[in-house]
């Protein structure tokens, strides 16, 4: 069974997690157990979001954790790990277990500042793509792309992009057609009434 842990810590963006999260979920329910996905704390229990949802997280990421895929979200909390040598060494050591290291939003920052994007393509919200370079001087920071792929790195520009990102990597992990189906039961269609 291919594991997939989505990582939360307080002030997380909510649908940064959210997002993929239905994707691998919709993913493990049609797969009939091919993929499994669990939250796990970056902290305590219950991890408060950046608008203030609570989500109730009974497993703790530890240094000893071992996932196929590891997905980190951004958000303001995002900023606070940046700072905490102690996550950064944790997330240092999963990501060498895992197959797939994933991120969306700003939480590619803290992937930088671990020094996981040295020399690497990658990406993030807009608003943070400048502080990315600054992070990972030698990182081919990639502006106007949903997600972006390079080597076992996954990194996707902000919020939504998630959801794109999950349903590629769905693709790669089974299939791109069993991904099809997981886009089309989630009725993710986009064609956002103010887009161009």
């Amino acid at each position: 069974m291919f594991s997939i842990a989505i990582i939360l810590f307080d002030d997380f963006e909510e649908l940064d997690a959210i997002g993929p999260w239905e994707v691998f979920r919709m993913a493990e329910e049609a797969s009939a157990g091919k993929i499994s996905c669990e939250m796990v704390s970056l902290g305590g229990e219950t991890v408060t979001a950046k608008k203030g949802m609570q989500v109730h997280v009974p497993k703790k990421l530890t240094s000893d954790s071992a996932y196929d895929l590891i997905l980190l979200p951004g958000g303001e909390g995002s900023r606070a790990l940046i700072a905490d040598e102690g996550i950064l060494d944790m997330l240092r050591k999963v990501a060498a277990r895992a197959t797939w290291v994933t991120s969306v939003c700003s939480g590619s920052l803290v992937y930088a500042k671990a020094g996981m994007l040295t020399g690497r393509k990658c990406t993030s919200h807009h608003g943070c793509l400048d502080l990315l370079a600054q992070l990972s001087p030698t990182s081919d920071v990639i502006q106007n792309s949903r997600f972006v792929q390079d080597g076992n790195i996954v990194t996707s520009a902000g919020v939504s992009a998630g959801i794109d990102m999950a349903l590629w990597l769905v693709g790669q992990v089974i299939t791109p057609d069993f991904a099809r189906e997981v886009q089309h039961n989630i009725e993710y269609y986009t064609a956002p009434p103010y887009g161009d």
